[in-house]
């Protein structure tokens, strides 16, 4: 995994991030592409996803992953695909 990232933001960038401060997305069963997306966490069930990254140093795409219920994984995405039946919330990148 390289590291040339990792300084990349600022602290008020990276808090914005954390927290979600650019709002969230309910998805089941669909695709979100509008926005740059840092966090999906699955609710209530396991939850199939496919992601495109934005930040490859950091993630692959992702194909048919599984989020385990409660569990929310962190990266940055410009396309988050739900699988039928899954629930999960898409956290936009703040602005």
């Amino acid at each position: 995994m390289a590291t040339s990232n990792l300084h990349h933001y600022t602290a008020q960038e990276a808090l914005n991030i954390m927290t979600a401060a650019g709002g969230y997305d309910y998805v089941t069963n669909a695709t979100v592409n509008a926005n740059t997306y840092c966090a999906i966490q699955a609710l209530s069930t396991d939850c199939v996803i496919s992601a495109t990254s934005t930040d490859t140093d950091i993630w692959d795409t992702l194909t048919d992953v599984t989020i385990l219920a409660g569990q929310t994984i962190y990266g940055e995405w410009s396309s988050v695909t739900v699988a039928n039946g899954d629930f999960a919330l898409v956290y936009r990148k703040s602005s």
